[in-house]
């Protein structure tokens, strides 16, 4: 009877010792399960037939100025080599909108335009470009998961300074321009923050930004969120917006528009006199 006892306490412990490991482990399975989902949603569907018209695609539209291979140099000094633009996500925004395939082999492909393919075709052409680079991830963003208020505060720290807090835009001097925020899409900010256009850094001037981790996909959206409110409730601390353009109209209004007035207003009282 003793040592039946002994035989069930033993097993009791045994029991308690092992539920924290299997709990630890289960939670651990769950993270990682997590973790794939998250990356499969960043990862865009892919098939052989997708990649071949994908490839098709690229070099009817696009190897005249980028080379044959996606991985290697571009025909012109003026022209990136599409291994150090961002992969998928940077052929997913340059041709969704409508900034390729460029007119021309100089100048910023800035302008944003009509896309010149369709959906599948632009799928079929991230796809290919990102196996061929090794970087075939897209951004999964939702403004709905963002924090309107942290976005805010992210968006004053990491944008404003470029794009203004309105998101007008504007010019950086030279020929390199901030664009107007106001009419993009939230997968238009994600993938501009991945790949970093133009004069815009990599990670869209975010400290520690890291993508596809919990804490930039949470920035993200929540700055996405910010941009999407311009939409309906445009940042305005009052008096007349001059267009949203900022400081530069804001100041040649009340140095020549404002000045003249007062010029005129004295001229008018002396005349009285």
């Amino acid at each position: 009877m003793r040592r039946t006892a002994i035989l069930f306490g033993g097993i009791a412990v045994l029991a308690l010792l092992l539920t924290p490991a299997t709990g630890a482990a289960t939670s651990r399975g769950a993270a990682r399960a997590a973790a794939a989902t998250a990356a499969a949603q960043q990862q865009p569907e892919d098939s052989p037939a997708l990649n071949a018209r994908g490839r098709e695609l690229y070099q009817n539209a696009c190897a005249s100025c980028h080379g044959p291979d996606p991985n290697g140099p571009s025909y012109y000094p003026t022209v990136p080599s599409l291994a150090d633009t961002g992969g998928a996500a940077a052929v997913n925004w340059a041709v969704r909108t409508g900034r390729m395939p460029w007119k021309d082999n100089k100048g910023p492909a800035i302008e944003r335009g009509e896309p010149r393919f369709n959906d599948e075709d632009i799928r079929a052409l991230a796809v290919y470009v990102g196996k061929a680079v090794g970087d075939a991830q897209i951004p999964d963003v939702d403004p709905a998961r963002g924090d309107l208020q942290r976005g805010r505060e992210l968006y004053g720290q990491a944008c404003a300074a470029c794009h203004g807090m309105n998101g007008a835009g504007a010019a950086l001097g030279g020929q390199n321009i901030a664009v107007s925020l106001q009419d993009v899409t939230p997968q238009d900010v994600a993938e501009a923050i991945k790949i970093g256009p133009g004069q815009m850094p990599v990670g869209g001037g975010l400290a520690d930004y890291e993508f596809g981790t919990a804490d930039s996909r949470q920035e993200v959206d929540d700055i996405a969120a910010y941009v999407e409110s311009l939409r309906t409730d445009p940042y305005n601390r009052g008096g007349a917006p001059i267009g949203g353009k900022g400081p530069v109209p804001e100041g040649f209004v009340a140095w020549v528009i404002g000045l003249g007035v007062l010029v005129v207003a004295a001229r008018w009282i002396a005349g009285r006199g």
